[in-house]
């Protein structure tokens, strides 16, 4: 695992569900110790990253987005057939950059949307959705992207679609749900905060701060919490958060504005619980979600 990821994960703010996070505590603590030979389930739950495809609407084929030529370079797929649907993975927890293992960051994640969203054969979007949420920071540039998209982008959640993968779900025009038992929600934003101080003195170590005069406010949230006072972080987190609700009302329509009460809380709804606050717009098959984005998006030529 990368410094940059380690480092997210200690301090950065996170749209994330706390159960998921909580579950994977025993990794953090095996890094913090040293133990760097720990084994990572990548997020495809597979071998392989989850990777851009698309599918042939008419003939529900599948198509990889790129091929080598036979010199070894890779270019753009030429055989997929046009009005295809672009599909974009958006699994695990999503941080702003890359994992180690190549896990696609929301930077490269954006790319990968761009790309789609440039090439004449594809008609239109799904982001295919099944993620705890993650770094509230991953979500500016991505939803920009997708919010401003002249083609169809519909969200397909295929297990979970909690915190931060709310933010990309309200991005896209239609949200669909593969089943009754799929989870949305969790629409709120925590930190936490580790105090090292007995661990360095157990360990023989004092350290000591010493800041310049006028530098009064410097990293003065962190140090009123570390006594007990979390207003100032709290009030950030606030902010954050005001911003992330008034996001999904903004984008979803006027029903979550009915129901806004309901969700804004951090809750978690099953498939139908969903629908009924108007965060999701339905249960269908893929297929049926394939068939939708391609009609929207021959629709939106006509």
């Amino acid at each position: 695992m990368s410094f940059k990821t380690v480092s997210a994960i200690l301090r950065g703010r996170w749209m994330l569900e706390k159960h998921w996070a909580n579950d994977h505590l025993p990794l953090v603590v095996m890094l913090l110790k040293g133990q760097s030979n720990v084994s990572f389930v990548e997020r495809s739950g597979s071998e392989n990253n989850p990777k851009p495809f698309c599918i042939d609407p008419t003939t529900m084929n599948k198509y990889n987005m790129n091929v080598y030529t036979p010199m070894g370079n890779i270019v753009p797929n030429p055989n997929i057939p046009p009005n295809s649907v672009g599909i974009l993975p958006v699994c695990g927890p999503i941080t702003k950059y890359d994992g180690s293992c190549g896990e696609p960051g929301a930077i490269s994640l954006t790319s990968s949307l761009m790309d789609l969203l440039k090439r004449d054969n594809i008609g239109s979007i799904i982001q295919l959705i099944d993620t705890p949420g993650g770094e509230s920071r991953a979500a500016n540039s991505y939803c920009s992207v997708a919010g401003n998209s002249k083609k169809p982008i519909l969200s397909f959640v295929d297990g979970m679609c909690a915190s931060l993968g709310m933010y990309f779900a309200s991005a896209s025009s239609e949200v669909y749900m593969s089943n009754d038992l799929d989870q949305m929600g969790s629409i709120g934003s925590y930190c936490t905060l580790l105090d090292f101080s007995g661990y360095l003195e157990e360990a023989g170590i004092k350290m000591h701060e010493i800041y310049a005069p006028q530098s009064i406010d410097k990293n003065k949230s962190y140090r009123d919490a570390l006594t007990g006072d979390y207003s100032a972080i709290e009030a950030d987190l606030k902010k954050c958060v005001d911003s992330f609700i008034e996001y999904v009302a903004k984008s979803r329509g006027s029903k979550p504005l009915e129901y806004k009460n309901e969700w804004n809380t951090g809750k978690m709804f099953y498939a139908k619980d969903a629908i009924k606050n108007g965060l999701a717009d339905g249960v269908k098959p893929f297929d049926q979600v394939v068939s939708k984005a391609a009609w929207l998006a021959k629709r939106n030529k006509n």
